[in-house]
């Protein structure tokens, strides 16, 4: 037989050997009251055999009205507070991944209630961003060779690389040039065979560096016995080589090449001699 909960109306089946042990007691498994079924007994309605005689149709109405209000306000109840829990979730900034609801917090672990999703980043996203952060690097790259080409261009093997990068520019890479390797040797003064009063020097000049460079203008200064200067003159490389430079072009490393020079005679005061360039 099926009996009905007067406090929440939930309708079940009782079997009768259960009502004869229990005295006829029994507890609602909803609201878990304990009443008496025999007083409570209504026909079954699901029976494979319905004798509709015995129906009372408002008796079946008012139990669907119960049922319907029941269910309405169980499910009111349960949105108002998801709604609350929904609330509380957004003041304290985070997403839950299940709404707290007292139906699924049975079901969903606790440490799962709270996690927080993963946000995902759009591939696209990505890409644009990982474009721009290599631009950016190579914009600081490019400013960093430019400011510096001086002194790369002095390591001759990054040399060529930067030629090549200039032309991309519209740059102009500096010409290699280091005085100190440039080398003054077999140095000869004596008094000018043709012109009085003046003397004629010569010396080997030697690229002692491993590069080719422009030829250098050459100093000649004459000092007195306290060493100070009483006569100098530079030199263009067109007037100690005695032709022009463009035919010359550039000096080749370890290749001697003999030059002379025409001075007025300093006099008697000068002691000394010395050659540097510039």
């Amino acid at each position: 037989m099926q009996t009905r909960c007067p406090e929440c109306h939930t309708l079940f089946k009782v079997n009768d050997s259960d009502l004869t042990i229990a005295a006829g007691q029994v507890q609602c498994g909803h609201c878990f009251l304990v009443f008496t079924a025999e007083p409570q007994q209504i026909k079954p309605a699901l029976d494979d055999e319905i004798d509709t005689s015995d129906i009372d149709i408002n008796t079946f109405a008012d139990s669907i009205n119960d049922i319907t209000e029941d269910f309405t306000v169980k499910n009111s109840e349960q949105l108002s507070t998801g709604r609350q829990s929904t609330l509380a979730a957004d003041e304290q900034d985070s997403v839950p991944l299940f709404i707290q609801n007292p139906m699924i917090d049975d079901l969903v672990p606790a440490e799962l209630r709270h996690q927080k999703l993963p946000r995902r980043t759009s591939p696209l996203l990505k890409t644009l961003w990982s474009l721009a952060i290599i631009s950016l690097l190579l914009s600081s790259a490019a400013q960093l060779i430019y400011f510096k080409r001086t002194e790369l261009a002095s390591h001759t093997e990054l040399r060529p690389y930067l030629i090549s990068l200039c032309k991309l520019a519209n740059c102009d890479i500096p010409d290699l040039r280091d005085l100190q390797r440039l080398e003054l040797s077999s140095k000869n003064i004596y008094s000018h065979p043709n012109v009085e009063h003046a003397l004629m020097i010569t010396a080997v000049l030697v690229n002692q560096a491993s590069f080719t460079q422009q030829f250098p203008v050459l100093q000649i200064s004459f000092t007195n016995l306290v060493g100070d200067i009483i006569m100098a003159r530079r030199f263009s490389p067109s007037e100690y080589l005695h032709t022009s430079v463009e035919k010359l072009g550039e000096m080749q490393p370890g290749l001697p090449i003999q030059i002379t020079l025409e001075v007025l005679d300093p006099g008697k005061s000068a002691t000394a001699y010395e050659f540097s360039f510039i």
